[in-house]
This record gives C-alpha cells, sequence and structure tokens, in this order.
C-alpha cells in the first residue's frame, strides 16, 4: 500500500454569508479596507494571488461592531456580483453603491482540526516548509504548509502535511496564515533567534476519502509537497532581514470605504 495520501484541505475553508446594514441611505462606509483584484494584486510580485482581500477593519466602524467580518477574509460575491475577477476599482464602487443592506460572501480560512505544538529546541525546529502567497501548493490555497520533517524530531503532534497557522515566542506572536515563503522563512528564523521555546499553531490535513492505505495520521504525507520550492529553514544563517519586522513591502493600493 502507498504511504503517500493526497490529504483534503478543503475543510480548511468555510464560506459565509454575512449581511451588513447601513445606518443611513447616504452612508458610504462600511468599515473596512480591502485590496487585490486583478489589476492591483494583493503583493505586485504574486500576480496569481488576484483576490479582493480585507486588510484591514476599522475600529468602532460598522464592520467592527458587527464582529463577524474577519481580518484576510476573501470577498467572493457582494448583492449576487461576482467579486473573484474583478478590478480593484470596480470592486470598490460596487461596495461603495451597494445600498442599505450589504449582503457579503466570504471565503475564511478556518480549519476545524488544530493543535497548539510546542517546541524546545536548540537551534533547529527540524521542520521543511513549502507553499505560501506566489508559490501556492494548491489551486486557491495560499497555505504554509509542514513539508517535511526531521528524523530526531521529537515532538509526535506535529505532522508532515500540517498547515502552519500562527509562531509565538516568549516576546512575539506571528501569524503565517497569508504570507509568502519568504515572509515565512525569515518569522521562522526569528522566532528561533528569540526564543527557545516556540509554540506553533497547526490545523492537521485530513486525508482524502477512497484512497488507500496502511498508514495512520501520524504518518501523512502530501502528495503535492514533494520537493518543489522548499525551504530548510533550519541552518541557515540569519541577515539582515531577520531584525526587521516588516518582511517584505506590501505596496498595495488601498482604500477606506467612505
Amino acid at each position: 500500500m502507498s504511504d503517500i495520501i493526497q490529504s483534503d484541505y478543503k475543510e480548511h475553508w468555510q464560506e459565509i454569508e454575512i449581511i451588513l446594514e447601513r445606518l443611513t441611505s447616504d452612508d458610504k462606509s462600511l468599515g473596512f479596507t480591502v485590496a487585490g483584484g486583478t489589476h492591483v494584486p494583493f503583493l505586485p510580485r504574486h500576480r496569481r494571488l488576484a483576490s479582493i482581500v480585507i486588510v484591514n477593519i476599522i475600529e468602532n466602524s460598522l464592520a467592527h461592531r458587527d464582529k463577524r467580518l474577519k481580518l484576510y477574509d476573501i470577498i467572493l460575491r457582494v448583492n449576487n456580483i461576482d467579486f473573484t475577477n474583478i478590478k480593484y476599482e470596480t470592486a470598490v464602487h460596487i461596495l461603495r453603491k451597494a445600498g442599505p443592506t450589504v449582503k457579503l460572501l466570504i471565503r475564511r480560512l478556518s480549519p476545524s482540526i488544530g493543535n497548539e505544538i510546542i517546541l524546545e529546541h536548540r537551534g533547529k525546529l527540524g521542520i521543511t516548509i513549502r507553499g505560501g502567497i506566489g508559490n501556492e501548493c494548491f489551486p486557491n490555497d495560499h497555505g504554509i504548509f509542514i513539508a517535511d520533517i526531521r528524523k530526531y524530531h521529537g515532538n509526535q503532534q506535529l505532522y508532515r502535511g500540517d498547515r502552519l497557522l500562527q509562531i509565538s515566542t516568549m516576546r512575539n506572536t506571528y501569524d503565517v496564515q497569508f504570507v509568502t515563503h519568504k515572509m515565512a522563512e525569515q518569522i521562522i528564523k526569528l522566532a528561533r533567534k528569540e526564543s527557545k521555546t516556540i509554540t506553533l499553531y497547526v490545523g492537521h490535513a485530513k486525508p482524502s476519502v477512497g484512497i488507500s492505505t496502511t498508514t495512520t495520521t501520524t504518518t501523512t504525507a502530501v502528495k503535492y509537497l514533494e520537493p518543489s520550492h522548499k525551504a530548510i529553514v533550519d541552518g541557515e544563517k540569519l541577515n539582515n532581514l531577520d531584525e526587521q519586522r516588516h518582511f517584505e513591502v506590501w505596496d498595495v493600493s488601498v482604500l477606506d470605504l467612505k
């Protein structure tokens, strides 16, 4: 039997309908900022991600008080208008003119099977990563995944194929749900430098139905995570970028919906 399991990450994503009611007919502000679109990609050097993405929720705004929209929600539809292949300017215009009732369909990363894993390290985490914006392992999924785990790795809760969501040290917490591969590498290196104790929050994969295997979840391997733009983040020297909090210039066009 094969020990290669193609894991199912569809359960990591949710499609949610959210209805916002503007307080007055002339109130244009929904209270969030967007980036992306077909002509203004979320990251200029990564044009494969052309989604309209919520990048900021304004304090005390309609969206903030409503509490249902989240950072990095991807807007799929607004009042039955498709947002999956749309210009930035068109998307903003539609949101502004959507009327008193704005019905949003959003796509959100929300793994149902997750775990917090505490690692004690002596300079190496013993993992290899793959994925990120511009180097997606799977269509329409920009996640950072654990591609390999060293044989000496002692933690039995971390599996090959896990989605890496957040990294915490004794000093800082880093969100890696919506980053490039390079950003993830830099964050992991910086986390190692900051603390000998690191907490990883991961989303476990679910093996696809109908694929025969004799292995258990602990030996899950993902076919699309075989070597290809895979970064061994241990063993590389820290460079000047590791001293920075912002690892890449996010030169995106954003506009408050006011």
